[in-house]
C-alpha cells in the first residue's frame, strides 16, 4: 500500500512536517542569534581593546609631550640648539630618549636642518618632517626607517623659534604583545603605516598581512564596525582603528583581529548543541505525531476494516468507546450494519417467499428441487412431487372477489403446510402449490399425504361471511422414476395433475406414461391444426332441427370436424380444447362462420344456421368484425345467423361479453344459450341478457323418460322460456316417446338422431330437394 494512503501516515507527516518547521525556524533564529551574538560580543571586546590601546597611545603621546616641553625650555640646551653645540644636544637628547625609553630623538632646526639624528634614519626622512612641524602638528606616526613609529615633537623657543625636538617612538611587535595582553580576548594587534604610496611593514604580529587586507582595513576604518578579513591562512573578525599620521601624505590604523574560529567558538557549541537538540526534537515530534495519528486513526482503522468485511459479506460490528464523535460514528456504523442486514434479511425473504401465503417461492422450489436431485443422484433417495390446484378457484374470485380469493390462498397455503408437515411446501403463484415428499420404502407415504391434503382442503372455510367448500386436484410424479430432472418431473406432475382434473377433481393421479404419450399426441394436434387451416382439411357437418309448430327444418347445426390425412376424421372433442389452449380456436371458428354463412346463403330463407362460439372467440378474437365480414361476403341475412355460446363466456368476460352480445344482436344476429341447465347460476344470466333461445341440455332429454322429476325439469325450463319468450331446443333426442313428450311441454324445436345425423353440405342440399323427410311421431313434414 502506498505509504500516503494511510490516514495515519498522512496525519504523522504532516504533523511532523508543520512542527519541524516551527522548530527548525526556531532553531534558525536562535542560530541567527548566537551568530550575531557572538559576533557582537567579539565586536564590543575589539572596540574596548581598541579603547585601552588609545588610552595608551594618549598616555604615552602626553609622557613624550612633557619630555619634550621640558627639553626644549631647558636654558642650556636651548643655548646648545642656539650655538650649534652639538655633544650637548646630543648628551641631553639621549639622555632623555632614554629615560623615556625611546630609540630615535633628533632636532629639526627652524631651517629645515636635522642635528643629532641616529645615522641608520634616512636625513631626507627627518628633514620632511619640517613642513607638518612648520604647520603646528606635533604628534603622529610616520615612516622613519622602514618602520611606523610614534613622533611626538615640541617647540625650542630663545625666545625665537629654533626648532622642534622631535622623539620617535617604535611601534614594534613589543608595543602591540602589551596591548595584546591588556585584552580580555586572544586578539591580534597591529599598526600599519602607509607612506609615499606603500604601505609600511606592520609592526605587531599581524606580520603576515597581505596588501589586499591592509586596503580592506583602510576601507573599512570609518565605519567603527567589525568586518572579516583573511590574515594567512584563516579568517578572523577585525576592527580598525584610525591613528594620527604626521604628515600629509601618511595614514596609520590600528587592526585589531580576532580569528573567527576561536571568537565564536562558544557560539559554535551553542550551535551545535541546538543543531543536536533540534535533530533529536525533529524525531521525538516525528515519534510523538505518529504514536498520536495512530492513536487518533486507529478508531477509523478499525471502521475501515469494519466496512471491508461487511462489503465481502461479513456481519460486523465495532466495539464503542467513549462518546466522542468516533465514539458516535461508529454507534452509527452498527446501526447502519443493523439496517443493512434486516435489509437483506427482507431482500432475501422477498427473493425466495412467496408475498401472499409466507411459503417458499419458485426460485427456493427451484433450488429445493436441484438439492433433492443431487442427493437422489447421490444416494438413490427417492422424493415425490406433489403438483396441486384448487378446483374452481376462478369461480371465488369471480364471484367474490380478489380479496376473497387472496384469504383463500392463504388459508389453502397453510393448510397444505399443515397436511404436509415436516415436507417442503412452496406457492409457484397463482392457486398452484407444490409439495416436496422424501420418500424411503415406504411408497404407501405418498398416498397418505395426497390423501391428507385432500381431506384438509375439504373442510368448509368461511371468507367475507360466505362459506365455501375448497377442493384441490393434485397430480404426482416420482423422481427420479418419472423424470430425472426438473423439468421433467414438473411436466409430467403437471400431466398427472391434468388427468386428475378430468377424472373429476378433489382427487389425485399418479404420472403414467400413457400421460406422456396422450401429451405427445396433444402437442402433435398442435402442430397439425397450424396448418389444418391451410390444407383445407376442416369440414363443417349440418344437423338439423325441426320446428314442432310448424313441422319443419328449421334451422341447421354447424358442426367442424377435422380430416386428418394419417388419423381419418377426428371428433371435435378431441382437437377443439387444444385450439381453445393455443389460441387457434379463433381463426378455425372464423372459417366457420364464413363456411356455414357461405352454405346457407343457399338454403330455403326461412332456414338458419347455428355456429357454436368458443368463449376464446369473444375474449381474444374481433368476433364481431368476423361476423360482419362473413355476413357481407355471403349475403346471409343476420336473422338467419345464431350464435350458440355456452355459460362459460361469463365467468372472463363479464360486462365486455355482454356488450359484445348485444352488439351481435343488434346487428340482428340470433343468440342461443347452449348446454342450458347444467351451468352454475343459468338463472342469473337470464336476466342480464336476452337470449333468442335455450337449448336443453342432451342429458336431461336421456333421462326424460326414466329418471323421476327429469320431466318435471324440462317443464320448468320450457315455462320459464315461453314466460321470457325465448324459444327452447331439446339436443339428442332420439325416441319417438321422447318426442311425444317435449311436445305435450311445449318445446319449440328438437335436434337429435330421431330425425337425422349431421351430414354434409352436399347431403343438405339433397334433402331439400327430396322434398320431404320424415319425422317419428309426426306426418311426414315438408321442408320446404
Amino acid at each position: 500500500m502506498p505509504p500516503f494512503r494511510s490516514l495515519s501516515a498522512r496525519l504523522t507527516v504532516q504533523f511532523a512536517l508543520l512542527f519541524a518547521v516551527a522548530m527548525l525556524g526556531v532553531s534558525a533564529a536562535l542560530w541567527t542569534f548566537i551568530a550575531g551574538s557572538a559576533s557582537r560580543e567579539v565586536e564590543s571586546q575589539l572596540q574596548s581593546s581598541g579603547a585601552v590601546y588609545d588610552r595608551l597611545w594618549q598616555t604615552r603621546a602626553h609622557e613624550l609631550q612633557n619630555a619634550a616641553q621640558l627639553l626644549s625650555r631647558d636654558f642650556g640646551f636651548r643655548a646648545a640648539v642656539a650655538t650649534g653645540d652639538q655633544a650637548t644636544m646630543q648628551s641631553a637628547l639621549g639622555n632623555a630618549a632614554a629615560r623615556l625609553r625611546v630609540r630615535t630623538a633628533f632636532i629639526v632646526t627652524a631651517d629645515g636642518k636635522v642635528s643629532t639624528l641616529d645615522p641608520s634614519i634616512a636625513k631626507e626622512r627627518a628633514e620632511a618632517l619640517w613642513d607638518p612641524l612648520d604647520a603646528g602638528r606635533l604628534t603622529g606616526v610616520s615612516v622613519i626607517g622602514g618602520r611606523p613609529r610614534q613622533l611626538v615633537a615640541a617647540p625650542i623657543m630663545a625666545p625665537t623659534l629654533l626648532g622642534w625636538v622631535v622623539f620617535a617612538a617604535d611601534l614594534d611587535k613589543r608595543e602591540m604583545r602589551a596591548l595584546e595582553r591588556l585584552s580580555a580576548i586572544p586578539l591580534q594587534a597591529a599598526v600599519v603605516a602607509k607612506s609615499h604610496g606603500g604601505w609600511a611593514e606592520a609592526s605587531g604580529s599581524m606580520a603576515a598581512l597581505e596588501g589586499d587586507s591592509a586596503r580592506l582595513a583602510q576601507d573599512r576604518v570609518g565605519s567603527g564596525s567589525a568586518f572579516e578579513m583573511r590574515l594567512g591562512d584563516r579568517t578572523s573578525i577585525a576592527l580598525a582603528k584610525p591613528l594620527p599620521a604626521f604628515g600629509d601624505d601618511e595614514r596609520a590604523i590600528l587592526l585589531l583581529a580576532y580569528p573567527k574560529a576561536e571568537a565564536l567558538a562558544d557560539a559554535r557549541k551553542l550551535q551545535l548543541a541546538l543543531a543536536v537538540m533540534t535533530l533529536l526534537g525533529l524525531f521525538l515530534v516525528g515519534l510523538a505525531t505518529w504514536k498520536a495519528a495512530a492513536r487518533i486513526t486507529q478508531p477509523l482503522a478499525r471502521l475501515d476494516d469494519a466496512a471491508g468485511r461487511l462489503a465481502s459479506g461479513e456481519h460486523v460490528q465495532v466495539a464503542v468507546r467513549g462518546t466522542d464523535e468516533l465514539a458516535r460514528l461508529a454507534n452509527s456504523f452498527n446501526e447502519m450494519v443493523g439496517k443493512i442486514a434486516e435489509r437483506e434479511q427482507r431482500i432475501t425473504q422477498l427473493a425466495f417467499n412467496d408475498v401472499l401465503t409466507g411459503l417458499p417461492n419458485r426460485t427456493m422450489f427451484q433450488q429445493q428441487l436441484d438439492h433433492l436431485f443431487r442427493a437422489a443422484e447421490g444416494n438413490g433417495t427417492l422424493f415425490a412431487l406433489h403438483c396441486l390446484d384448487l378446483d374452481q378457484f376462478k369461480v371465488i374470485n369471480d364471484t367474490l372477489g380478489h380479496p376473497a380469493g387472496d384469504s383463500l390462498l392463504i388459508e389453502a397455503g397453510n393448510r397444505v403446510s399443515q397436511a404436509a408437515r415436516g415436507q417442503f411446501v412452496a406457492r409457484l403463484g397463482g392457486d398452484e402449490f407444490i409439495v416436496l415428499q422424501t420418500i424411503g420404502e415406504d411408497r404407501d407415504a405418498i398416498d397418505r399425504l395426497a390423501r391428507d391434503i385432500l381431506r384438509e382442503m375439504s373442510r368448509p372455510v368461511v371468507i367475507d361471511g360466505n362459506e365455501c367448500l375448497p377442493s384441490t386436484s393434485i397430480g404426482i410424479a416420482i423422481a427420479l422414476e418419472d423424470g430425472a430432472d426438473s423439468e421433467t418431473l414438473m411436466r409430467n406432475a403437471d400431466l398427472a395433475l391434468y388427468r386428475a382434473k378430468e377424472a373429476g377433481r378433489g382427487t389425485y393421479a399418479f404420472f403414467e406414461e400413457s400421460l406422456n404419450e396422450r401429451a405427445q399426441l396433444r402437442r402433435q394436434i398442435e402442430t397439425d391444426l397450424r396448418l389444418a387451416i391451410e390444407r383445407g382439411e376442416f369440414e363443417l357437418l349440418y344437423q338439423p332441427l325441426f320446428d314442432l309448430e310448424q313441422n319443419r327444418i328449421c334451422s341447421f347445426e354447424a358442426l367442424i370436424r377435422w380430416n386428418h390425412p394419417t388419423r381419418g376424421l377426428i371428433s371435435p372433442a378431441d382437437f377443439v380444447p387444444v385450439a381453445e389452449d393455443t389460441g387457434l380456436i379463433v381463426p378455425i371458428g372464423a372459417w366457420v362462420i364464413r363456411e356455414a354463412c357461405q352454405q346457407a346463403a343457399h338454403w330455403p330463407e326461412h332456414v338458419r344456421v347455428a355456429v357454436n362460439v368458443s368463449a376464446v372467440q369473444f375474449h381474444r378474437g374481433s368476433l364481431h368484425e368476423t361476423i360482419l365480414a362473413a355476413l357481407a361476403a355471403s349475403g346471409l341475412a343476420p336473422a338467419r345467423l345464431e350464435i350458440e355460446i355456452t355459460e362459460s363466456i361469463f365467468l372472463d368476460g363479464g360486462e365486455t361479453t355482454l356488450k359484445l352480445l348485444h352488439s351481435l344482436r343488434g346487428l340482428g344476429v340470433r343468440i342461443a344459450l347452449d348446454d342450458f341447465g347444467t351451468g352454475y347460476s343459468s338463472l342469473s344470466y337470464l336476466q342480464s341478457f336476452p337470449f333468442d333461445k335455450l337449448k336443453i341440455d342432451r342429458s336431461f332429454i336421456q333421462n326424460l323418460l326414466t329418471r323421476e322429476g327429469a320431466s318435471a325439469i324440462v317443464r320448468a325450463i320450457t315455462e320459464l322460456a315461453h314466460a321470457l319468450n325465448i324459444e327452447t331446443t331439446a339436443e339428442g333426442v332420439e325416441e319417438t316417446a321422447q318426442l311425444m313428450e317435449l311436445r305435450s311441454h311445449g318445446c319449440s324445436s328438437v335436434q337429435g338422431y330421431l330425425f337425422a345425423e349431421p351430414m354434409a353440405a352436399a347431403d343438405v342440399d339433397q334433402l331439400f330437394n327430396s322434398d320431404k323427410v320424415a319425422v317419428p311421431g309426426a306426418e311426414a313434414q315438408s321442408v320446404a
